[in-house]
């Protein structure tokens, strides 16, 4: 039996190729909104930035705010009047060499606005946004 491939077989072949090269170079998928452990609004009190590097030139940000909760929509965890740390990351400068992995999300909150976020309790008790580019909404005041 012969092993090459044949006319017949070669656009399944390449097709199976530019699979897994996109495969290769697949994003996470994003978590849904209706998935979320909770869904909080409040003040964004302060928010901490620490740099990573990723992809040997680039550079991942992972980032801390302190959320002052106004109304608790979702979930039983978070209280009204209290505060919550939540966190998400965003590569902020993509590598020059291709990398597959997930390159998380910049959101448009800084200190002192109002947002609502949606968010998963990960191991360890950590309050993350879920993995969605729409998982933090700014609020008007």
């Amino acid at each position: 039996m012969r092993a090459s491939i044949t006319r017949k077989h070669f656009p399944v072949a390449l097709a199976l190729l530019g699979l897994a090269a996109g495969l290769a170079y697949a994003e996470r998928p994003p978590e849904a909104k209706k998935d979320a452990d909770a869904v909080v609004t409040g003040k964004i009190k302060k928010v901490t930035k620490k740099e990573s590097k990723f992809g040997g030139d680039g550079v991942m940000t992972s980032y801390t705010a302190e959320v002052e909760i106004d109304k608790v929509e979702k979930g039983k965890d978070l209280k009204e009047g209290k505060t919550a740390d939540v966190q998400w990351f965003h590569v902020t400068r993509r590598p020059s060499k291709p990398l597959a992995g997930a390159y998380g999300h910049g959101y448009e909150v800084k200190e002192g606005d109002n947002a609502r976020f949606w968010l998963m309790q990960r191991r360890g008790g950590t309050w993350d946004v879920i993995y969605n580019s729409d998982g933090v909404e700014k609020l008007k005041k």
